[in-house]
């Protein structure tokens, strides 16, 4: 009983629903999480929720799910922009919702929502759009309400209005009008005139919360976010947007009082007509391999058939029969799980790489405990060879995608992206899209938008957001107690979604029509179309995505062999076992891939110490440095850390039991590799190669844990005892122990099938850097030169072993890194300058190929007429000595200074008064004329004979012995033309000027009171960085800043770390 009127149900639906997935299409609309609202929807006791996010269905499936999980009926809806003409851009988006009555009309209504997103034609006009057409022509699996006050009859003119009413009247037995609570006046009379309406048509009402908010928190915590965002939507004060329980928004119409309340109970008891309406719809959760082939199986067969009788290794390696078994078996595991589709896909794929010139990594993840993957070319990984576990990839009693990543270079990835996203792959069957991401506010962001709006001083946020990331857990609860206001909405906009971006990799591949099974939206910044969906829910589907990745050592490595105009290094095609090679990578890890940190080169150089190889190889049965390398590789990994160490000394661990120790011999008598415990469980416990999987994956997602791990143990003492002669005791005595190693192995383990293939890659650019250090370096340079650091320890390791590489040089460079065999240098190119590019790089090699040059007026003639070179150009590569064979900076400048005085030259006649009384007077009296014609003084010099005037001038210039502009000027020059601190003299007395480049206060830990700081440089003489703790007792007599340039006058080593004690500034 509700003020005297009854009313069956005491409940409502909630269906004009925002939580912050709003957000991707609209400026900070909500700040709640859909989870949220799905919680307290539950609480209330309601039997169906829709979430009408503003112009999109994002993440429609996880809502689906969790609004299904919670015991309630998932309505799928879009609160749709719509535009009364597509054929020239109007603002007007009027706001309207749409509600799928069923699964037609989820993908009617998908389908709406992808078309809205387009914007070529008109479609997307800041935001996504459907016009009245297109509504009109929907189906009676759509439902419609007129939406909020934004809705085409609040709003439009009476042309558009009377167009969508006579639509509603003709639908309406599935068309409402949407009253709201709100105490706004507008809504108000929008009540009213919509009550009138519904009277005159018989079109029900229906009652709208536009709920954007939680709750009240939430509410405020919104209005803060669009505060610091300066944000505002147009008279929301007087609407109340929070979530409503039955009560409350029974309360909030009685309150408003603008319409009967018969009126409003019957539209509160019309949410749930609405819904009965609407049919549940299950989905397909099997599998979605795309069917490109009319014979899948059939086509399978035969190029599997075709690959190993051309394969080059193959059968010479194992034998026709050996290999025959093997690959019926695989073939067997792809029909039981449907898979034959996905891998001729990716073997489609792979053949147009091989024929358009792209070289992928030789594998990467499970995949490559396939032999049919390798003789397809999926991989270059022979998993018989290298002694690799298919089941890891392929698993008959487990039914989930399958899945294969890969690696490429950054253009052979970009090209591949555009072929499956462009060019559909040159299938009609394909469709294809990026998958969404969701980028959102992270805590110090969050932090600082909370400290704007509530006027919290910006200088007192660094301080804030410092303590608010401490491990001190004691500082984080002051800082927390001292500004409790603050975090309380913090914690509010944390995670909120504020824009939609998409996954660097992964494309979804379907031959289904994604704008409607999946939806589709598209970003300002892509070509593209874009999933409505993310990376898990389509896991969760079971679409299929390919991950094209990003790894540049792949393109070194092909780079590299196509400069050496050899085939491209595999696996199959180099000595694996070369020691020459294995001790330089010991030696030095740079250009390693996976090696190259400090930590792990200092293990390696223990690791692989002669000592520990010498014990690895009595105790390893066919010892492999690769397999051993890979090893290392799951050393490095968490699961290792108790361990590490005593392997590297070359600890091999003894668990009592003979069989045990052989068969982890690989692994130093431990387990490091995830496969090495399905290994285990099928040797010693007697579970099946597939139920071996299973169970690790279990294990690793911490799913029956409780039950597994004693199971595991009663298999291995009962299979052991029985099968090995060995007590229950002494079986329980091994195993117990044993059970942890096999919980730390299954979560953080390495895998033997990833690791192999990523050691081949780190061992064939130690093959191509021994052998091949010219052509190896320089591409890498070329790959890696946008990344200093790596840049840095390139040119170190190229010093090392006897390379010079130097900054753009005349008669070296090119637009790239190019390098000179004779003279063992590499050059930098020059496309990486500001102002320059790579034609006017190929201009300067050519002119440099086609004359020597003794004078340098000679060139900047050449250089002026056969170039396109401006003259902002030419001050820069003589800033970067580009010229430097011709004399240093402060001559070369002056040269050109005379070039210009005598107009490049052209010059017909100079002044004397420009000339005489300098040293160049002699000079331009030797090649000109004085006098006019009848003797008489003149007051320029004519017929010039200017290029030996310049030539004399040169030759002058030189004689003189100008000193070299100073070094510390061409660091700054350096810096402003290249943007970062690079120049290097080489000069032993520069080795202590130091440039700095960052300088970080540091605090004591126990009263957090500052004492000194860290002070980042870099050497001028030898380039190498350094951080050195200058305490404020040092600092405070001479402070300094970044971009200074000081001396070291005196410093000390304190274990790690090194103080300076003095220094002074020099420029």
């Amino acid at each position: 009983m509700k003020g005297g009127f009854t009313i069956g149900s005491e409940n409502y639906t909630v269906y004009h629903l925002h939580s912050d997935l709003s957000n991707g299409v609209t400026n900070i609309d909500s700040v709640t999480k859909f989870g949220e609202y799905i919680n307290r929807a539950k609480e209330c006791g309601m039997k169906a929720m829709a979430f009408s996010e503003h112009g999109s269905v994002f993440e429609w499936w996880h809502k689906k799910s969790a609004i299904e999980a919670a015991g309630m009926k998932y309505i799928h809806a879009v609160e749709a922009y719509l535009t009364s003409d597509l054929s020239e851009k109007i603002r007007d988006n009027y706001h309207c919702v749409l509600l799928a009555k069923n699964y037609d009309g989820f993908l009617e209504l998908n389908q709406l929502v992808s078309d809205s997103f387009n914007r070529k034609d008109n479609h997307f006009y800041y935001v996504p759009r459907i016009s009245f057409d297109e509504l009109f022509q929907t189906s009676d699996n759509i439902l419609i309400t007129t939406a909020c006050i934004g809705g085409v009859l609040a709003k439009g003119d009476g042309f558009i209005q009377e167009r969508f009413l006579n639509f509603m009247k003709k639908n309406k037995h599935r068309c409402y009008f949407e009253i709201g609570h709100h105490l706004d006046e507008k809504q108000v009379i929008y009540n009213q005139r919509l009550y009138q309406l519904s009277q005159d048509t018989g079109i029900p009402l229906i009652a709208g919360t536009d709920t954007h908010v939680l709750n009240a928190e939430h509410e405020r915590g919104r209005s803060i976010l669009q505060r610091s965002k300066n944000i505002r939507f147009d008279e929301e004060d007087k609407w109340d947007l929070k979530f409503k329980t039955y009560d409350e928004l029974v309360d909030s119409f009685r309150l408003q009082d603008s319409i009967p309340e018969e009126a409003y109970m019957q539209a509160i008891e019309e949410t749930n007509r609405m819904a009965d309406m609407v049919e549940p719809f299950e989905l397909d959760r099997g599998t979605k391999y795309p069917h490109i082939y009319e014979n899948p199986e059939e086509t399978f067969v035969e190029k599997i058939r075709e690959a190993i009788r051309v394969h080059p290794y193959a059968v010479k390696r194992h034998g026709g029969e050996r290999l025959g078994k093997i690959v019926a078996e695989e073939i067997e595991v792809y029909k039981a799980t449907k898979s034959i589709d996905f891998m001729l896909l990716q073997t489609y794929l792979r053949e147009w790489e091989r024929k358009n010139g792209i070289q992928c990594g030789y594998g990467r993840g499970s995949v490559s405990g396939s032999i049919v993957a390798y003789l397809l070319g999926i991989t270059e990984m022979d998993s018989i060879k290298f002694g690799l576990n298919f089941f890891r990839f392929m698993n008959p009693s487990r039914v989930t995608n399958a899945d294969i990543d890969t690696d490429y270079s950054g253009k052979d990835r970009d090209r591949v992206k555009e072929f499956l996203l462009k060019d559909k792959m040159g299938l009609p069957t394909i469709q294809s899209a990026e998958i969404i991401t969701f980028n959102t506010i992270e805590e110090k962001g969050a932090i600082r938008d909370v400290a704007r709006a509530l006027g919290i001083p910006l200088s007192e946020v660094p301080a804030i957001t410092k303590a608010a990331d401490s491990k001190n857990e004691n500082e984080k609860s002051a800082i927390r107690a001292k500004y409790k206001e603050l975090f309380n909405y913090v914690d509010i906009v944390r995670g909120t979604i504020v824009s939609i971006g998409t996954h660097p990799s992964g494309v979804l591949i379907s031959d289904l029509p994604i704008a409607q099974t999946v939806g589709l939206c598209s970003i300002s910044t892509s070509d593209y179309p874009v999933s409505m969906i993310n990376m898990k829910e389509l896991d969760d589907l079971m679409y299929v995505k390919l991950d094209i990745l990003g790894l540049d050592n792949i393109g070194v490595i092909n780079d590299t062999c196509k400069k050496l105009g050899i085939e491209r290094l595999t696996p199959d095609n180099v000595d694996m076992e070369d020691m020459d090679v294995w001790r330089s990578i010991r030696d030095n890890t740079t250009l390693i891939f996976q090696w190259e940190s400090n930590s792990a080169q200092q293990y390696m150089k223990k690791f692989m110490s002669d000592e520990t190889l010498a014990i690895a190889r009595s105790k390893i049965p066919n010892f492999s440095m690769l397999k051993w390398m890979s090893f290392g590789n799951g050393l490095l990994r968490p699961a290792c850390a108790s361990f590490r160490d005593s392997v590297a000394n070359g600890e091999f661990y003894d668990n009592g039991f003979d069989a045990l120790n052989e068969f982890l011999a690989p692994e130093a008598g431990r387990i490091a590799m995830q496969e090495t415990i399905m290994q285990f469980l099928v040797k010693f416990c007697g579970y099946s190669a597939a139920e071996s999987d299973n169970v690790r994956r279990a294990i690793a997602k911490k799913k029956g844990t409780e039950t597994l791990l004693p199971e595991i143990e009663n298999r291995f003492v009962a299979y052991c005892s029985e099968q090995y002669d060995m007590t229950v005791e002494q079986c329980e005595n091994i195993i117990k122990p044993f059970l942890q190693i096999i919980l730390d192995a299954s979560a953080y383990g390495f895998s033997w099938n990833h690791s192999d293939a990523y050691s081949a890659i780190g061992y064939v650019c130690g093959y191509l850097r021994y052998y091949h250090p010219l052509e190896f370096l320089t591409s890498a340079l070329n790959i890696f030169g946008d990344n200093q650091e790596k840049t840095a320890a390139i040119t170190s390791y190229a010093k090392k072993v006897g390379i010079q590489v130097t900054m753009p040089k005349w008669g070296l460079s090119r637009g790239v890194y190019f390098f000179d065999r004779e003279r063992n240098i590499i050059a930098k190119g020059l496309s990486s300058i500001k102002y320059m590019s790579a034609a006017l790089a190929d201009e300067l090699y050519a002119l440099s190929k086609e004359k020597t040059y003794t004078y340098f007026v000679d060139l900047l003639y050449d250089l002026d007429t056969k170039t396109s070179i401006n003259s902002r150009q030419l001050d820069i590569l003589i800033q970067l000595d580009f010229f430097s064979d011709f004399g240093n900076q402060r001559e070369l400048l002056k040269m050109n200074d005379m070039f210009n005085t005598f107009k490049k030259g052209e010059a017909k006649q100079i002044k004397k008064s420009v000339v005489d009384g300098t040293p160049l007077e002699a000079i331009v009296k030797k090649y000109a004329v004085g006098v006019t014609k009848s003797g008489g003084e003149a007051k320029s010099y004519t017929l010039l004979d200017v290029m030996s005037i310049l030539k004399d001038t040169e030759d002058y210039i030189k004689g003189i012995g100008m000193d070299d502009i100073s070094d510390l000027i061409k660091v700054r020059n350096f810096y402003d033309v290249m943007g970062y601190i690079g120049y290097v003299s080489g000069k032993e007395t520069d080795r202590r000027k130091l440039y700095v480049t960052k300088i970080v206060p540091l605090h004591r830990k126990s009263d957090g009171k500052q004492f000194g700081y860290s002070v980042f440089t870099k050497s001028i003489g030898s380039g190498v960085e350094s951080r050195f703790t200058v305490f404020n007792s040092v600092y405070n007599k001479e402070p300094i800043r970044e971009g200074d340039i000081i001396y070291c006058k005196e410093y000390i080593r304190d274990g790690a770390y090194f103080k300076m004690t003095a220094y002074e500034k020099v420029f």
